[in-house]
């Protein structure tokens, strides 16, 4: 069996597998592409270049290290809250930030113990009275690529490069406030990032470093017996990512091969770094949600390594891939109970267009209970988000259950991660009156063709008639009045609604465009209590699903629920139309909107 490489960073190569036989065989345009970015890894980790990664921190927020590519220098603090040598230097680590701080690094301080869950790192950060932010690397793979072994270890890194310029303890001089002069290797590291002197083909300096050794078990594990393709990747891969993955889908590849995974494997192991991917990145710590794509650490582990070690095939030598039926037919939960179809509307190859907004009148002769919607897309290429409404259009007066005049009801959406059948949680559903019409607003973006787009909506309707109605709130700030500034990196804000009668709460879902940077929902309870509900610390415009909670939430009359967030309208945003300018509020992508859903039902109390 093969081992897994050793971390980033370390003086031999990451990938210890360059020029494998095995890694050559059956070449083709893929293995070549896959091969080019292998060899790239190789050629930059001797010069102490890292990889781009991502982690949440003790407090939920999201820290990238490419968005600190404007400071001089990054410094990481390895913490372990069982390290008593670590706890000890608690003062020194202080003293070493108020010195260099001043001098434009940034601080942050790392928790890659195996030991370690949230509550400890919260109790550490309170005991320590750093005030940094201590990245969650509960998987270890960002302390396995910076080469991090110890707790107490200093890491010093260069961001806009992705270098690593440092590795090891403190010492007495960087510490010193009035060493300017003086020399060692930290503060001469420090020093050098500071004035720009640095040498981009320069290897990390290192140091010895005091502390408790980091236990590293999966690295270990895997090192001896290399994740199997076939038992072990295989399930992980059809769980949390070929949903999207397949011919036709969202995704741009489809992962129904070896080959074609492994073509891939340099670029599934950068977005599994980064979060990009899975693309829900929800804070697993706030709430449980039914459809977030959470990958614990040890799946990731298991992708990683296979990855490392040249992304062999199955020692079965089958392809488990090759066998997956693909999916039958278009609607999810099969042929609905009524079909209605969209006017085609042509949508040209270029242009800015308007909103597409049309009626349909559904010729129902009694009324219906929504228990379950699909839309499918006409063409996925230009329809980039749709909403529909009941509306109830009061031509008939055979139902008193509803005011026909005021009557409107959130029935469903079409977005970026919002694409499959949805059915409303037990004993719920959408009402649907007599003479009521469905209105449909669609968002449609050319793509450089002429094509004509003809979007169908899937109805099944309720067996039994559902006990409560399923509502939702959309609860926004701003509208046409929101003004974000050029060239800010977090535009904070906030809005609250006050529910004036108890409700069940089953879905929340966060909208902004393409410069929404997080947004925090939460609930303030009548006795002053406070929860937060979801996190999506890194917020993607192209994912925006509605998640789905597992166990819903009482909110008891006279609960104020609040969205809290901020925008990216700097150049660190790299899906920022124009950093330089002046952003409103507005229907169109490039302007913005902030708007939190919540999905629920009444108690009727």
């Amino acid at each position: 069996m093969k081992g897994v490489s050793e971390p980033l960073g370390m003086k031999r190569p990451a990938c210890t597998f360059c020029g494998q036989g095995t890694f050559l065989k059956n070449l083709n345009f893929l293995f070549v592409a896959s091969v080019a970015f292998v060899l790239s890894d190789c050629l930059s980790a001797a010069s102490g270049e890292i990889g781009d990664f991502a982690l949440l921190d003790h407090e939920g927020q999201f820290h990238q290290l490419r968005k600190y590519a404007d400071t001089r220098a990054l410094v990481l603090i390895s913490m372990a809250s069982d390290c008593a040598e670590n706890v000890e230097k608690f003062s020194k680590y202080r003293s070493l930030r108020e010195k260099w701080e001043r001098k434009g690094i940034t601080f942050l301080a790392i928790d890659s113990s195996s030991k370690d869950a949230l509550n400890e790192v919260r109790i550490m950060a309170s005991a320590s009275s750093l005030g940094l932010p201590i990245l969650l690397d509960d998987s270890q793979l960002v302390a396995e690529s910076l080469g991090i072994t110890k707790a107490g270890q200093i890491i010093v890194l260069a961001p806009s490069r992705r270098q690593l310029l440092y590795r090891g303890g403190l010492d007495v001089v960087a510490l010193s406030i009035n060493s300017e002069t003086a020399s060692s290797a930290l503060a001469d590291t420090l020093l050098k990032a500071i004035s720009g002197d640095l040498d981009v083909f320069e290897e990390a300096v290192e140091t010895k470093a005091e502390g408790c050794d980091l236990d590293f078990p999966s690295l270990r594990a895997h090192s001896t017996n290399v994740p199997d393709f076939a038992s072990d990747v295989v399930p992980i891969l059809k769980e949390k990512c070929v949903h999207c993955h397949i011919k036709g889908g969202v995704a741009p590849f489809a992962m129904d091969s070896y080959l074609m995974v492994q073509g891939w494997s340099a670029m599934i192991k950068e977005v599994l770094l980064t979060k990009r991917m899975p693309p829900a990145q929800v804070d697993p710590s706030i709430s449980k949600f039914a459809n977030a794509g959470y990958m614990n650490a040890a799946d990731l582990q298991t992708l990683v390594h296979w990855v490392d070690a040249g992304a062999p095939a199955a020692e079965s030598g089958k392809d488990p891939l090759l066998l997956s039926e693909p999916v039958d037919g278009i609607w999810e939960l099969g042929e609905p109970d009524y079909i209605l179809e969209v006017p085609a509307f042509t949508v040209p190859a270029t242009g800015v267009l308007s909103y597409e907004n049309v009626s349909i009148n559904l010729p129902f002769e009694e009324d219906v209970w929504v228990k379950s919607v699909q839309h499918v897309p006409g063409d996925r290429r230009v329809l980039h988000h749709l909403t529909s409404y009941v509306v109830s259009t009061g031509r008939s007066e055979r139902s008193d259950r509803i005011d026909r005049e005021t009557y409107i009801e959130f029935l469903e959406g079409y977005a970026p991660g919002k694409t499959g059948a949805v059915s409303y949680p037990e004993e719920t559903g959408v009402f649907i009156p007599v003479g009521s019409e469905v209105q449909i607003s669609l968002h449609y973006t050319p793509f450089g063709k002429e094509v004509v787009d003809r979007t169908m909506l899937g109805l099944y309707f309720a067996k039994q008639r559902p006990k409560y109605q399923y509502s939702t709130l959309s609860l926004s700030h701003g509208g046409e009045s929101i003004l974000i500034p050029p060239n800010i990196g977090e535009h904070k804000m906030s809005a609250s609604h006050l529910f004036d009668e108890e409700v069940i709460l089953h879905g929340l879902r966060p909208h902004m465009h393409y410069r929404g940077k997080y947004m925090r929902m939460s609930a303030i309870y009548p006795d002053g209590v406070r929860e937060d509900i979801i996190n999506v610390p890194n917020y993607s415009f192209a994912w925006q699903p509605t998640y789905r909670l597992v166990e819903p939430i009482l909110l008891p009359e006279g609960t104020r629920v609040l969205i809290e967030g901020a925008f990216d309208n700097s150049h660190h945003n790299l899906g920022n139309p124009d950093p330089n300018a002046i952003v409103r509020g507005g229907a169109q992508s490039w302007d913005e909107m902030f708007i939190g859903y919540f999905s629920y039902r009444r108690t009727g109390k």
